[in-house]
């Protein structure tokens, strides 16, 4: 054999292999950190949560569970004063200084589902937040009933 075959056949060999270590590397990165449990399944270190789609009926249900919880952000204190002008909307994430509390037990026991999140109350408005990204997964008036 010719060095020129030997360096061909080296070079279509890796062209035919790199793929399939690419997508290996890709996979093993995404899992990189991964805490592995006792029965062996991998959970990644930046979990996502599943999307929340919640009905006016849980969202009364919030409602009712935050009202008079005294949890209202205040605009007066220093830490919330750049939070005033803030518009609070689905997908944005929490201002600086405004903190999200966790729910009521009673509605947890309720909506299990949202034990990974936590609500903020401001602007006359109930904030439903991801607790790990701090960002507005759902929003709805805190006063007027939804169902």
């Amino acid at each position: 054999m010719t060095p020129r075959f030997v360096v061909t056949g080296a070079v279509l060999l890796i062209v035919a292999t790199a793929p399939a270590l690419a997508a290996g590397d890709g996979a093993k990165s995404e899992m990189q950190g991964a805490v592995e449990l006792s029965n062996g399944a991998k959970v990644p270190q930046k979990p996502s949560l599943a999307k929340l789609d919640l009905t006016n009926v849980q969202r009364e249900q919030i409602r009712k569970g935050v009202l008079g919880q005294n949890t209202e952000v205040e605009f007066k204190l220093k830490s919330t004063q750049s939070a005033k002008d803030f518009t609070p909307q689905v997908g944005a994430k929490l201002p600086k200084g405004v903190t999200g509390h966790s729910l009521p037990a009673a509605v947890l026991s309720q909506l299990p589902q949202l034990r990974n999140y936590k609500y903020v109350t401001m602007k006359d408005q109930v904030l439903i937040v991801n607790a790990m990204t701090k960002e507005i997964v759902d929003v709805f008036p805190e006063t007027r009933p939804l169902a």
